[in-house]
């Protein structure tokens, strides 16, 4: 997967929201803006398969310019994609750790 595939389905409206993610943006405080400035800042750092699926990791800021991490995979509709979750990167697996 490319970032360049990623950022068209975001820009194309083909980026979905999974309940988890609205969880956690909640919990950690990120908006939606976040999240966009993250996928668009950010860079993909790895691909992770879990459980039959493809998650891909992206490292990136939110719009505070602190560093964020978003972890997308595909969605159900084909062409879609959908973002799984987002976090602080505190584990010094990350490029950028707070």
């Amino acid at each position: 997967m490319e970032m360049k595939i990623i950022k068209k389905r975001l820009m194309q409206g083909k980026m979905m929201m999974s309940d988890h993610v609205g969880e956690r943006m909640a919990k950690r405080g990120y908006t939606r803006k976040d999240l966009i400035s993250c996928i668009l800042q950010g860079e993909l750092t790895e691909t992770q398969y879990y459980n039959r699926r493809f998650g891909f990791v992206i490292e990136g800021f939110d719009a505070d310019d602190s560093p964020m991490v978003v972890i997308v995979g595909f969605g159900k509709i084909k062409g879609t994609m959908k973002i799984i979750t987002a976090m602080p990167p505190i584990a010094d697996k990350f490029k950028r750790v707070i």
